[in-house]
């Protein structure tokens, strides 16, 4: 535990420089000023995963990596050291108005850090997780990994950002705490839940913090594990909540201003690139692609597309890398002919178990099992939890849809001939605000829907299924309490509110006091619970001797390199770093 704390001190002050560092500047281009210490840690780690990424490309991701981390922001330091002492002052001067936050960011910082010592190792970071972290602290990236194992292949942004921070030299372990410190950062969004008891207002942001404090509940015993889904899920809520938030404080203010979303785009994108299954909330652009081009702001559409391509380009270089293929595994995108490409054949098969077992069918066989057969069997095979978030799901699409239908149909209905043509588009705005909630909910609608479809896996999928629920029956309750009779009984409705989300967080604490009443016996108060070890025999091919795990492949980070050879490989050259390709079968 202690370990995980001076690891996420020193993850905590390089992301912070980091963002502060490029945020400053482009706040500089965008004329805009960031307000919150959050985003500048956002913003770093989302430019440190894209560094270790193209640092990776070139050498193993280790010391020499951290050293250059280091040295630039150190630079930071010394240009913005008036700033950064300025900004410091009014984080400062703000918590001393609310000296209990510092209580409570402690009690976040230890029970988080104590979550990420111990736990359940995630299976698949057994698998395949710690080795394809280690390929990265040894070599970066290999050409044709995945023809050493298919799963080397599923490249995830997360695992060079882990790798950037393991830091095995200086602890003689390599730490996997990235996870729990995307989930700190997740338990600091979902404190500001207070406001709704001392400020007596809700916001539609506020639902959205009780499904991320659900998760966080949800993974406190595995996020040690440096497993992407872990990752994008977090971030989907932080986004939102982002998203959320301006839409509120943009509508107060009497302001648009597309900046804002500009910026939390581009960390949409970098969501993407640690799971790319997410990538149809990149939808959620629309609003600022709007707002941009009606206000003709050519240089700010530059730079946010030059964001955006920078924070994909290492990943699908990555990709190319590791597996011959621009996506992996998606074969309708065939641009490269390169000698350690993965068989088209195998990234069809990859890509059809991930949506079977997805289903629940644990059989390549059935993947032509008709929609309404496997449908009742996946619902049937789910938690009773979980069945109520899938019914609470469909629930929330038709509510959202009639509310949608009934809401536009009223306003024509009430229109003149002249509102009717600016339904849709007001001259005098940049976006209309009546459509903030309808872009939110479509988009996040077609993503679970795209989750169902491709592989419903409830791990894969928790944003959605608790997020479309909590934002589309939490604005028909904001909109009820808006009413004329919701207004009438607006104190016996937030009353109301506010009982529920103490009886839920009380459920929450229940389940948390059980996890650590489980694990504090556990030795890990200093060091943070290692890697799987597991048991393997050996195998020599073309000169190099790989580990083969014999329990169901869960090998671990320690026997390196593994694989368990799903076919015949040999180097490209005379040495690992070359890279491996298949050996074609006659």
């Amino acid at each position: 535990m202690a370990m995980v704390l001076i690891n996420w001190l020193y993850i905590a002050v390089t992301t912070f420089l980091a963002g502060y560092g490029i945020l400053g500047l482009f706040a500089r281009l965008f004329e805009y000023k960031i307000r919150h210490a959050i985003s500048y840690v956002l913003a770093g780690l989302l430019l440190v995963t894209v560094y270790a990424q193209f640092f990776s490309l070139f050498s193993g991701v280790n010391i020499g990596a951290n050293l250059l981390l280091m040295t630039g922001c150190f630079w930071v330091v010394v240009v913005c050291r008036k700033s950064l002492a300025v900004f410091g002052a009014e984080i400062i001067a703000k918590l001393n108005k609310q000296k209990w936050k510092y209580v409570a960011y402690a009690f976040l910082v230890f029970l988080m850090a104590y979550g990420t010592s111990r736990g359940y190792m995630h299976f698949d970071t057994g698998l395949y997780h710690a080795q394809s972290i280690r390929w990265i602290e040894e070599y970066g990236v290999v050409p044709g990994l995945g023809n050493v194992q298919a799963r080397f292949g599923y490249n995830s942004a997360a695992f060079p950002l882990t790798a950037l921070y393991s830091m095995k030299g200086v602890f003689g372990q390599s730490l996997h705490t990235t996870a729990g410190f995307f989930a700190l950062l997740g338990s600091i969004f979902a404190l500001d839940l207070y406001k709704v008891f001392r400020e007596k207002r809700i916001r539609l942001a506020d639902f959205v913090r009780i499904g991320l404090v659900f998760y966080l509940s949800v993974i406190f015993s595995e996020m040690m594990s440096p497993a992407s889904d872990y990752y994008a899920q977090l971030l989907l809520f932080m986004i939102l909540i982002l998203w959320l938030e301006e839409d509120d404080n943009q509508k107060e203010m009497g302001i648009q201003n597309p900046v804002p979303y500009g910026f939390i785009c581009v960390l949409i994108v970098y969501a993407v690139t640690i799971k790319f299954s997410v990538a149809v909330l990149l939808l959620l652009v629309i609003k600022p692609a709007v707002m941009l081009l009606r206000s003709k702001a050519g240089k700010q559409i530059g730079l946010f597309l030059a964001s955006g391509l920078l924070t994909a380009v290492p990943f699908f270089i990555r990709n190319v890398m590791i597996t011959g293929w621009l996506i992996y595994p998606f074969a309708g995108i065939d641009l490269f002919q390169v000698d350690w490409k993965i068989p088209k054949w195998q990234v069809e098969f990859d890509a059809t178990e991930i949506g079977v077992y997805g289903k629940g069918l644990n059989d390549v066989s059935k993947q032509n099992v008709p929609f309404s057969e496997w449908v009742p069997f996946w619902f049937g095979d789910l938690k009773a939890l979980e069945k109520l978030f899938i019914l609470l799901t469909v629930a929330a699409f038709f509510a959202g849809v009639i509310y949608l239908v009934c809401h536009v149909g009223a306003k024509i209905c009430h229109m003149k001939k002249e509102q009717k043509e600016n339904l849709f588009y007001d001259k005098k705005k940049l976006w209309n605000p009546e459509w903030n909630f309808t872009l939110v909910f479509v988009v996040f609608m077609i993503s679970t829907a795209f989750w169902f479809v491709s592989a419903p896996l409830v791990r894969y999928g928790y944003a959605y299924v608790t997020v479309v629920p909590l934002i589309t029956f939490g604005f028909l309750f904001l909109l009820f309490a808006q009413s004329k009779v919701g207004k009438v009984h607006e104190k016996v409705l937030h009353t109301v509110f506010c009982l529920a989300v103490i009886g839920f967080l009380f459920t929450r604490v229940t389940g948390l006091v059980s996890d650590i009443a489980r694990t504090w016996k556990e030795p890990y108060y200093f060091a943070q619970m290692d890697y799987v070890d597991g048991e393997a025999k050996t195998k020599v091919v073309d000169g190099v001797t790989f580990y083969v795990p014999t329990n169901a492949g869960q090998i671990g980070y320690e026997k390196f390199p593994a694989s368990v050879f799903a076919n015949p490989i040999e180097l490209r050259g005379d040495s690992i770093k070359d890279g491996f390709r298949q050996i074609p079968l006659e």
